[in-house]
């Protein structure tokens, strides 16, 4: 005579199934689990040993009903969370494939899936506890209060912690991705950005800047110091490796205040699942954090995958020589995304990053067609928001260069919808304060420039000027100049900020830190024109203004 695993009280490492009750208990008692998360995991036991599809779970435990795959891989966060150290290890991600339960147990299970009458002495566990008895019961705990109150904190720009009244999204910082090798660099470095750029979509959660989190890349920073600097409530990290044509992906995440470990999983599969691993991650960290999951939000997340995995892997080689700045760097970047695009045609990010090229081209002189190339870059915009209408960096891009075109009441509709996408990309608050600043709506360009600065410290000097151009033309001359000289401190000036900073310094009748400054727009560039200064702005008043403070200082 046999039982079914549902009618067997089970062992396995330090802790002990029970479906008689329907609970999981560990070393400290019962661990809490919700009813689907508890009916997941007891069909990954009756079918231990072998992958369960993610189609096949959902019709198991959720039979007749439609229900998002969101689901299934918050039950599974639940699971693992409750396993503490453990769950990752127990409880497998086979990339593409679905899961695996894969732990010694005390009874062994037949391949039918029955468990002999005579069962083995529940006592003898054939997996030690590693984890504090209090730190398992934190980490099961840990979701389920997610769940329960998701979103009642966050933090705010300034450190201090907000309640719901106040505000209703979750903080969290995504640590640049560790490569095992500078090979790997660009690879870690565009996982890290794609990551960030996914979960920044989500309108309950705000996501710190690829930027802000730089500062980190290479460090193995305590957690004490990321809840203390970065002041967000979770992070992630984790670690990338390819080589071989197979890929090693892990990854965590945990709260920054108290340390508790929510999420782990270790990824070790063919390089060519790269992407299904990446949205996977975000799946299971959207999960984790119980972060509410319309239809329309899966495919907004879900942006469609390339035709070939070296498509994907240059446009991050591409990004990551963008970055860089320079002609050469620029050009190279330039190719690896036009070989993308000959890859695949219908590939949205390739478009963006040649379009963003041209911008780049245009915004540093290394153009002598800026008309031509900016209408080209639109083209590239436009097809890049034509294949995947739910890229936010598009709709940047198809912004940024309306504003550049002097279309600004398009480009103003064209970043607030971008906004909409990614409501926590600086880069996009940034776009539209310029647009807003040019369009002579100089309140809100503040308003929208400084957000910019708070997501996004290490903001570029372009972004910089047009925060000091609005205060200027605020008359807040005090806060103009703490911008200007925040951009030349860290040795980010150029000769417009300086121009700047000799009008603010004019106008305040400091006339020899005046002179200073127009001698060094002289130095700089020694072809800086008057008469072409300014000529952005939509307003006359708003230039003339700038123009009459630069006469002053010697202009």
């Amino acid at each position: 005579m046999s039982v079914r695993v549902s009618d067997q009280t089970l062992r396995f490492g330090a802790f002990t199934l029970d479906p008689g009750r329907a609970s999981l208990s560990g070393p400290s008692g019962e661990l809490p689990l919700r009813p689907k998360a508890y009916d997941v995991l007891l069909y990954l036991v009756e079918h231990r040993g072998r992958v369960v599809s993610k189609d096949e779970l959902m019709e198991a435990v959720w039979p007749n009903v439609f229900v998002t795959e969101n689901s299934l891989v918050q039950c599974v966060s639940d699971i693992r969370a409750a396993l503490g150290e453990e769950g990752p290890s127990i409880l497998k991600t086979v990339a593409r494939r679905g899961y695996m339960f894969d732990a010694p147990m005390t009874v062994p299970v037949s391949a039918t899936g029955e468990l002999p009458a005579a069962a083995a002495d529940p006592a003898a566990a054939t997996m030690p506890a590693k984890r504090p008895l209090r730190s398992l019961l934190l980490a099961g705990l840990m979701v389920l209060m997610l769940a329960g109150v998701g979103g009642t904190w966050w933090w705010s720009a300034d450190g201090e912690p907000e309640s719901v009244a106040s505000a209703s999204r979750l903080s969290i910082a995504v640590l640049p991705l560790a490569a095992f090798d500078s090979g790997n660099d660009y690879l870690a470095d565009g996982l890290t950005e794609d990551i960030i750029g996914a979960l920044a979509r989500f309108p309950e959660l705000v996501v710190l800047a690829p930027r802000t989190v730089a500062a980190y890349k290479g460090r193995a920073p305590a957690r004490e110091e990321i809840a203390r600097d970065l002041k967000v409530r979770y992070f992630a990290e984790g670690s990338v490796r390819q080589s071989g044509g197979k890929l090693r992906l892990s990854m965590r995440l945990a709260d920054a205040q108290s340390g508790t470990l929510v999420w782990s999983d270790q990824y070790d599969t063919d390089a060519d699942q790269l992407i299904v691993v990446r949205d996977d991650i975000v799946r299971n960290v959207t999960g984790s954090l119980a972060v509410r999951m319309t239809n329309s939000e899966q495919a907004r997340l879900m942006a469609r995958a390339p035709a070939s995995l070296e498509a994907y892997d240059l446009v991050l080689r591409g990004r990551h020589l963008l970055s860089r700045l320079t002609r050469t760097a620029t050009s190279n970047a330039r190719t690896a995304f036009e070989r993308a695009v000959e890859l695949d045609p219908n590939y949205a990010p390739a478009y963006v990053g040649l379009g963003r090229t041209d911008l780049v081209a245009v915004h540093l002189g290394w153009t002598p067609d800026p008309a031509g190339t900016l209408r080209r870059a639109e083209a590239r915009a436009r097809k890049a928001v034509a294949i995947d209408e739910f890229n936010p960096a598009a709709h940047v891009l198809l912004g940024r260069i309306h504003a550049r075109l002097g279309e600004y009441d398009r480009a103003v509709e064209t970043l607030r919808h971008a906004l909409k996408l990614n409501p926590s990309d600086p880069e996009t608050y940034a776009g539209l304060g310029d647009a807003l600043l040019w369009n002579g709506e100089t309140d809100e360009a503040r308003q929208m420039l400084e957000i910019a600065t708070r997501l996004d410290p290490r903001l570029p000097s372009q972004e910089l000027f047009n925060l000091g151009a609005a205060y200027f033309l605020l008359a807040q001359y005090d806060r103009a100049a703490q911008v200007f000289e925040r951009a030349v401190a860290r040795e980010d000036g150029n000769p417009f900020i300086h121009a700047m900073l000799a009008a603010i310094y004019a106008k305040a009748g400091r006339r020899e830190e005046a002179m200073r400054e127009v001698a060094e727009v002289r130095r700089q560039n020694p072809l800086f024109d008057l008469d072409t200064f300014g000529t952005l702005f939509r307003n006359p008043a708003h230039r003339d203004k700038i123009v009459a403070a630069l006469q002053l200082a010697g202009m």
